[in-house]
C-alpha cells in the first residue's frame, strides 16, 4: 500500500468518524457545514503536502496525527452550538486533554518505525496550531475567563500572516524545547480556561503571557539573524501567495470546465499517447489529459508552481515535472516574474517591451528576476520519445521554445497575444520550416477551434497580422496532414 493509499484509506475512516461524532453530540447544522468543510480543508492539504513525506506508507504517526486533526473538525461544529453547559464542557475539556496527551505520541511512533520526515513535523505542528484555536474558540464561546481567551489561539496565525509582509519571520528557527513546554502549558491553559474551575481565568492570562513571550523570543531571534539571509521584498510572498490562490480557482473552480477541456484536447491527444505541457502552471491541462488516458510531461520554470505540480501529481508516474525553461539551446536564462501575476512569467524581455502599452497588460508589473535551468524541446523528445501533441504558452518566447525542435512533431499549439503579434508569427514561420503543417486557433478559454476549416501557414499568417493590439489573445493550433492516434478533428 502507497503512502497516498494509505493517506486515502485514513481520510475514509476519519471522515466517517467524524458523521458519527456528529450523530452522537448534536450540533446545528451550521456547525456540520463548518465541520466539513474544515475537514475538507485538513483532506486537501494533507494531500498536497504528502510531496514532502519521503517513505512509501503513509505511516501510523500520520495516521494519529490525521485523527487528532478530525477531532479539531469535531470541534470546530460544536462551536456553533447555542450553548454548552457545565456537563458539556467538562466532557469537550476531558476529550481535549485526551488528544493533548496524544501529541507526544505521534512523534515517538514516527521515530520508533522509522517514519520520521518533514512532512510528520510540519503536520503535527499545523494540527497542533488548529486544535489551540479551535480550543480558545469554544473556551471564548462558553468558558467562564470571558472572550479574551481567544487570544491563546491566534499568535501563530497572526505570526504567519505577519511574515508575508514581514518575510524574515518566515525563515526557519532552531528546534527550541522551550518552544515544546509552552505549547503544552498553552493546551492546558486553554482546557482550564474551557473547563468549568474557578482557576479558569488565571491560568488562561498566565498561559497567554508565556505563549507571547515565547513568540517574542522568536521574533528578535528571526529579526537578530536577518542580515545573514536575503530574502524577498514586503508583500511579494503574499502577492504571489493571492495569484496562485486566484490561478487555482480560475483553473480548477469553474464548474464544467474540466469535461470542455477533455472534449477538446481528445481530438489531439490519444489514449495511452504522450503529451509536453510546456508552460503547466497549475495542471490543469495536466490533469485533463491524465483522464485522457495519456503520459505527460510539465514543463514549469516558476519554483511555487513546479512545487505544486509535484504535490498534485505526486504517485503518479505518468506524470513527469521539468523544473525548467524550453530555449532554443541548453543551459540558465533569466525568468521575469510577476508575484501578482503569476500566469505571466516570461523569459522574453521583447515581449514585455511588446505589451507595455496593452490595456489588457496595465496592471501587470514584472517584480522580480529568476536564474533557471534551461533544456530544449530536442532533449526532451531524445529522453521521452515523439509526443502526440505540444501544448507552448510561454508569454512571448514560444519562437525561443521552437528554435530548440528540429523536427515537426504530430500536433501543437502555441499562444499568440495580439499586442506581441511578431512572436506568434515567428513561431508559424517556423513551424511551416519543419513541415506541413495546417492551422487553425482558439480564442481565450473557450476550448473550441474558431475556424471550420485548417488554413495554411500564409492565410494563419495574414490573420495574425491583422489583429488588433487589443484584441483578445488565444491560441494557434497546428497539426500535419497525418498524425498518430487521435482522433481525427473536427
Amino acid at each position: 500500500m502507497t503512502r497516498l493509499d494509505g493517506f486515502t484509506r485514513t481520510a475514509v475512516v476519519c471522515g466517517a468518524l467524524l458523521v458519527v461524532a456528529q450523530s452522537v453530540v448534536p450540533v446545528p447544522q451550521s456547525g456540520t457545514l463548518a465541520s466539513f468543510a474544515a475537514f475538507f480543508a485538513l483532506w486537501g492539504l494533507t494531500r498536497l503536502g504528502l510531496a514532502d513525506h519521503p517513505h512509501a506508507e503513509f505511516g501510523a504517526a500520520n495516521v494519529l496525527t490525521f485523527l487528532r486533526a478530525t477531532f479539531t473538525c469535531l470541534l470546530v461544529a460544536i462551536a456553533f452550538r447555542d450553548g454548552l453547559d457545565a456537563h458539556g464542557r467538562w466532557i469537550a475539556a476531558s476529550a481535549g486533554a485526551i488528544v493533548l496527551a496524544l501529541d507526544g505520541v505521534d512523534g515517538w511512533l514516527a521515530r520508533r518505525l522509522g517514519l520520521a520526515s518533514p512532512f510528520g513535523a510540519r503536520f503535527d505542528m499545523e494540527t497542533d496550531s488548529a486544535f489551540m484555536l479551535a480550543l480558545a474558540i469554544l473556551a471564548a464561546r462558553f468558558g467562564d475567563a470571558g472572550a479574551w481567551t481567544l487570544l491563546l489561539g491566534l499568535p501563530r496565525y497572526v505570526f504567519v500572516a505577519a511574515a508575508w509582509f514581514w518575510p524574515f519571520l518566515g525563515a526557519p528557527l532552531p528546534h527550541s524545547e522551550r518552544r515544546r513546554i509552552v505549547c503544552v502549558i498553552q493546551g492546558g491553559a486553554l482546557l482550564a480556561a474551557l473547563a468549568p474551575v474557578d482557576i479558569s481565568a488565571p491560568a488562561a492570562a498566565a498561559g497567554l503571557a508565556l505563549l507571547l513571550w515565547s513568540f517574542a523570543v522568536d521574533i528578535l531571534w528571526l529579526q537578530r539573524h536577518a542580515a545573514d539571509r536575503a530574502v524577498r521584498a514586503p508583500g511579494s510572498a503574499f502577492a504571489a501567495g493571492i495569484g496562485l490562490m486566484r490561478s487555482l480557482l480560475v483553473y480548477y473552480g469553474i464548474p464544467g470546465r474540466a469535461a470542455r477541456l477533455d472534449r477538446f484536447y481528445g481530438q489531439f491527444v490519444p489514449r495511452d499517447g504522450l503529451a509536453f505541457d510546456v508552460g503547466a502552471h497549475v495542471g490543469n491541462r495536466v490533469a485533463s489529459w491524465r483522464r485522457l488516458g495519456a503520459r505527460v510531461v510539465a514543463v514549469e520554470p516558476q519554483p511555487l508552481f513546479a512545487d505544486l505540480l509535484r504535490r498534485l501529481f505526486i504517485d503518479d508516474p505518468a506524470v513527469r515535472i521539468e523544473e525548467a525553461v524550453l530555449d532554443a539551446e541548453p543551459g540558465e536564462t533569466d525568468l521575469h516574474m510577476s508575484d501578482r501575476h503569476p500566469t505571466l512569467a516570461t523569459a522574453s524581455a521583447a515581449f514585455m517591451h511588446d505589451v507595455r502599452e496593452a490595456r489588457s497588460f496595465d496592471a501587470v508589473r514584472w517584480n522580480r528576476t529568476v536564474r533557471v535551468r534551461a533544456t530544449t524541446l530536442d532533449a526532451l523528445i531524445a529522453r521521452e520519445g515523439m509526443p502526440d501533441f505540444v501544448k507552448i504558452d510561454v508569454e512571448g518566447a514560444e519562437p525561443r521554445v521552437l528554435a530548440g525542435l528540429s523536427q515537426a512533431v504530430p500536433a501543437l499549439s502555441f499562444e499568440y497575444v495580439p499586442a506581441a503579434r511578431s512572436a506568434a508569427i515567428a513561431c508559424v514561420d517556423r513551424l511551416a520550416s519543419l513541415g506541413p503543417y495546417r492551422f487553425n486557433r482558439s480564442t481565450g478559454e473557450s476550448h473550441r477551434l474558431d475556424l471550420d476549416e485548417w488554413i495554411d501557414a500564409a492565410a494563419m499568417r495574414t490573420w495574425l497580422g491583422g489583429l488588433p493590439a487589443d484584441a483578445r489573445s488565444g491560441d494557434v493550433y497546428a497539426v500535419l496532414p497525418e498524425r498518430r492516434g487521435a482522433r481525427p478533428l473536427a
